[in-house]
């Protein structure tokens, strides 16, 4: 018995991420040997997903920089 996805391109993206069991693993992993805009799909969303992976959420130091620049130069209107 195949086992058919409500949500297909949703079990790929939770695939994508590691949050399927093993039997969910091996359904998916099937479904995309046999379904090329799948494939497709998961292809384009691992490239999205590294590119994501690479983003940096942190401010950068020239960003910090001009904070502290503008609070040591702060002079409060009196």
């Amino acid at each position: 018995m195949i086992q058919t996805f409500t949500n297909t391109q949703d079990d790929v993206i939770r695939y994508l991420y590691n949050e399927t069991s093993n039997q969910e693993n091996q359904l998916i992993e099937e479904a995309l040997l046999h379904d090329y805009d799948l494939l497709d799909f998961y292809l384009d969303c691992a490239d999205i997903k590294t590119g994501l992976d690479k983003v940096q959420l942190s401010p950068s130091d020239r960003a910090i920089d001009k904070i502290l620049d503008f609070s040591r130069n702060y002079q409060p209107k009196n």
